[in-house]
């Protein structure tokens, strides 16, 4: 029984030993050659000669004591090929993630000092100690854009100190990227991770941040480009570099097309005449003025006749803003400039003629006139330039100030508290409406600002009210009054001036010293890197740098 045992182990394993690609083509000829492998006295055996010979030389001693039953372990054997079978294709899903590899660590990377303008021009330059608050910001972001590349695992070259000057172009960042070294590039140079931050100054407070990242010896630049406030410089520069370096050079984050614009998909993008609703509003109520005041001005006092004329004016301003926001892409700012122009127009034009004591029926007319030339006027200034918050805030301003200054300088004038200034508030009023107006094309303010410089202007002018107010409690004459008004005035316009004058843009306190005093600054870890066969290995080092 033991060599019988023997004698089938032998066979089953002669069976099998053929590879997957032999079993497939020779499955047929193995099984009918399986019974005569275990038995030479079969007439088969004749048509497969050399099919017994191996077995035979082996299992010769056995042979008269293998009966036919043995036939059936044989026939069973190629039942176990199968498993074998798919064995080949199992590494298919290990060649499929050798493309996926995760970036190696400690890839060379070169960031360049700040530059402004923020734009591809040819006289980009560093900001300078002289240039106010753009150079400590720039100073913020070059410090968090440094600390970030190597927090993501790259290897800073502190030895590249940037572009020379006038060769600070995008052709020069895609020629920079080429070689890892400030040198001319190698034959096996793998080039370098290029990043160029840029600042400009913008409107008050705010800043345009445009961050440029290369590749390493691509020929593609990667741009983000936001409207940042200054606080917030560095945190948006570092999440702007973060997915510049996080993009795929082979899949562009805009490569797929963007989808619509659809509230049931969540995509939110700014919608064309951001302005429409405050403008459409406006002009409703304008239109209802105007028709009211058409009305009033015929002397007639029929409702009959108002309530049509008023919901013919509002259709007719509603109608026409949105037919204004449908061809011009009207922002918040530009629809708050036109409606200060047309109400503070009307304002100034109804003030006017009550100072010159028209008749009732008239002053209706006169504000429709001054609010149409505000108008007017506003839609002037629109087609200069486009208009922010901060600029209609200050054509509001500036209508509210002319009015105030204006009532108080025709007090001064008559020297008399009680009657009413009409004529000097409206007259203040149209100058101011545009004197603003003028001044937001000049100057570009935060609307923060200008508010603090109209709170400055009120409280001065409560203050110059308290000082002065013993000259009018008692046996007031021109004269007293005159001087009340005069302190009241000049508390107004000190006011403001102060308000003005804290509100400034200061150097932040983090600027350099002077060149003379000494700074000393350690510094140390990795200072550059080396390219070799196996990668980039990066050296570290100790230093100290600084002015002395």
């Amino acid at each position: 029984m033991r060599a019988r045992a023997v004698a089938l182990a032998c066979a089953f394993a002669w069976l099998t030993l053929p590879s997957s690609r032999a079993w497939a083509d020779d499955a047929p000829d193995a099984s009918a050659a399986a019974p005569e492998a275990t038995t030479t006295e079969r007439p088969s055996s004749a048509t497969t000669p050399p099919a017994p010979e191996p077995p035979s030389s082996g299992a010769e001693p056995t042979a008269p004591e293998v009966p036919p039953a043995p036939a059936t372990p044989p026939a069973s054997a190629p039942a176990a090929p199968p498993p074998t079978g798919p064995a080949p294709p199992t590494p298919a899903p290990a060649a499929s993630t050798a493309g996926a590899r995760p970036r190696e660590t400690n890839t060379p990377i070169v960031v360049w000092p700040t530059l402004t303008p923020a734009g591809d021009e040819a006289a980009v330059h560093k900001p300078a100690p002289g240039d106010g608050a753009i150079y400590a910001r720039a100073t913020e972001l070059d410090a968090t854009l440094r600390d970030a590349v190597q927090d993501l695992g790259f290897a800073l070259d502190v030895a590249d100190a940037g572009p020379a000057a006038g060769h600070a172009r995008d052709l020069d960042m895609l020629e920079r990227a080429q070689h890892a070294g400030a040198q001319s590039p190698r034959p096996a140079d793998a080039g370098t991770w290029l990043v160029s931050p840029r600042l400009e100054p913008a409107s008050g407070d705010s800043f345009i941040l445009r961050i440029v990242v290369v590749a390493p010896r691509s020929r593609q630049l990667r741009v983000r480009v936001e409207r940042v406030s200054g606080a917030d410089v560095s945190v948006r520069g570092l999440v702007l570099l973060r997915d510049l370096l996080s993009t795929s050079p082979g899949a562009p984050a805009e490569a797929a097309p963007r989808p619509d614009e659809s509230a049931s998909t969540g995509i939110m993008a700014p919608s064309r005449s951001p302005g429409r609703a405050v403008l459409a509003a406006n002009a409703a109520l304008f239109g209802a003025f105007m028709a009211f005041s058409v009305q009033r001005a015929s002397g007639s006092e029929d409702p009959r006749l108002l309530y049509p004329l008023l919901t013919l004016g509002t259709g007719l301003g509603l109608g026409s803003a949105l037919l204004v926001a449908e061809e011009w892409n009207v922002s918040t700012g530009d629809a708050w400039t036109l409606a200060g122009g047309a109400w503070w127009g009307t304002a100034a034009g109804i003030l006017i003629a009550n100072g010159r004591r028209q008749p009732l029926t008239d002053r209706y007319a006169w504000g429709v006139g001054g609010g149409l030339v505000g108008l007017g006027l506003a839609t002037f200034s629109l087609t200069r330039g486009k208009a922010d918050e901060g600029d209609a805030v200050l054509v509001h301003s500036g209508a509210g100030l002319g009015l105030g200054l204006g009532a108080l300088t025709d007090y001064f004038y008559r020297g008399d508290l009680n009657q009413t200034p009409h004529t000097g508030a409206g007259y203040g009023a149209a100058i101011g409406l545009v004197a603003g107006g003028t001044l937001s094309k000049i100057a570009k303010l935060p609307a923060s600002r200008i508010l603090l410089v109209d709170l400055g202007a009120g409280l001065g002018a409560a203050a110059g009210a308290a000082i002065g107010s013993p000259l009018v409690f008692e046996q007031v004459t021109p004269e007293k009054t005159r001087g009340f008004v005069a302190i009241t005035l000049g508390g107004t316009l000190l006011g403001g001036a102060a308000a003005w004058w804290f509100t400034r843009d200061r150097a932040r306190p983090t600027d350099p010293p002077p060149p003379r005093a000494l700074r000393v600054v350690p510094y140390g870890g990795t200072i550059g890197a080396s390219q070799t066969r196996d990668g980039a290995v990066p050296a570290y080092g100790l230093g100290v740098n600084g002015t002395w």
